[in-house]
């Protein structure tokens, strides 16, 4: 049966402990996310500490393997129910509790920051984005900080804004790269990192129509930025053709992620192989669009 593959890319808030640590950036990035992606660690204690509420169902890491370049791994949605056997030394019928998982395979690139995993309709398409955001958090409390953001198709943006006669609004909510830009989003990348800005947020509005050419392409460069996750963006405008009054049509990078399908191999280090070819393809896209 294929999988469905979907991608997302990690921030790390720089901290101070970053530059006065020996090890190499991607090595101390590495080893903070392994002490939460382990099969030891109680991801609901601080899946509830954060959020103030215990959870109905269990949390596992699994599988895990690593080297400077990647962590690979499964997260299992975990359900446990009891039902009743027969016990023969007993001669009687006993409750027995089992528990099955639900299991999404996922590897992170730690040079790209970009995490591919498997969406599974019994897990939930951001859940494994945010059971492993939360739990990095809560566990490392101020000392570090991630934020996830999924990866948006741009192919499919481009056409639908293609697709429009103006552009009214465009609402931008974006941070630096880490660690890269693309000659797409370099404009913009420069523009936050010269404020020395951890957030820019912008909107734009016209009832004439923006130009996206405007500016020396800077807000193109913010879409793109967005779209390579490292913020989200909204476009709302007027499609071609449309009537007079006619509901405005709204562009959400959030809601428009890539998606590819694949059937997975049966082991680890040929799935591993797998998922680190489709992060470069990703990589390869974002560089020509």
């Amino acid at each position: 049966m294929d999988s469905v593959l979907l991608f997302a890319r990690i921030k790390f808030a720089v901290k101070l402990t970053t530059f006065y640590e020996k090890k190499q950036k991607r090595e101390i990035e590495r080893d903070a996310l392994l002490q939460i992606i382990n099969y030891d660690f109680n991801i609901n204690y601080h899946l509830s500490k954060f959020n103030g509420k215990k959870g109905r169902v269990e949390w596992k890491f699994g599988g895990i393997k690593s080297s400077n370049d990647y962590i690979f791994g499964r997260l299992g949605k975990v359900k446990g129910h009891i039902s009743n056997i027969i016990d023969s030394k007993s001669k009687d019928f006993i409750k027995n509790e089992t528990k099955e998982a639900n299991v999404c395979n996922f590897l992170i690139d730690l040079k790209s920051h970009i995490i591919i995993y498997e969406s599974k309709k019994n897990i939930g398409e951001k859940s494994p984005l945010r059971v492993i955001e939360t739990a990095f958090n809560s566990f490392h409390r101020k000392a570090e900080k991630i934020t996830i953001q999924p990866l948006t198709d741009r192919r499919e943006i481009i056409n639908r804004i293609n697709d429009l006669e103006a552009i009214t609004i465009i609402k931008l909510n974006l941070h630096p790269t880490n660690p890269d830009s693309t000659p797409s989003s370099d404009k913009m990348d420069a523009f936050i990192n010269d404020l020395n800005a951890d957030k820019v947020v912008l909107e734009i509005t016209s009832d004439r129509g923006i130009s996206l050419e405007g500016a020396e392409g800077i807000i193109t460069s913010g879409l793109r930025l967005a779209e390579e996750g490292y913020g989200n963006a909204r476009v709302t405008g007027r499609k071609k053709g449309s009537a007079e009054g006619e509901k405005l049509e709204i562009i959400n990078s959030v809601h428009l992620p890539i998606r590819e399908t694949d059937t997975l191999p049966e082991r680890d280090n040929q799935i591993i192989q797998l998922f680190r070819e489709k992060i470069a393809d990703i990589l390869r896209i974002y560089k020509q669009l």
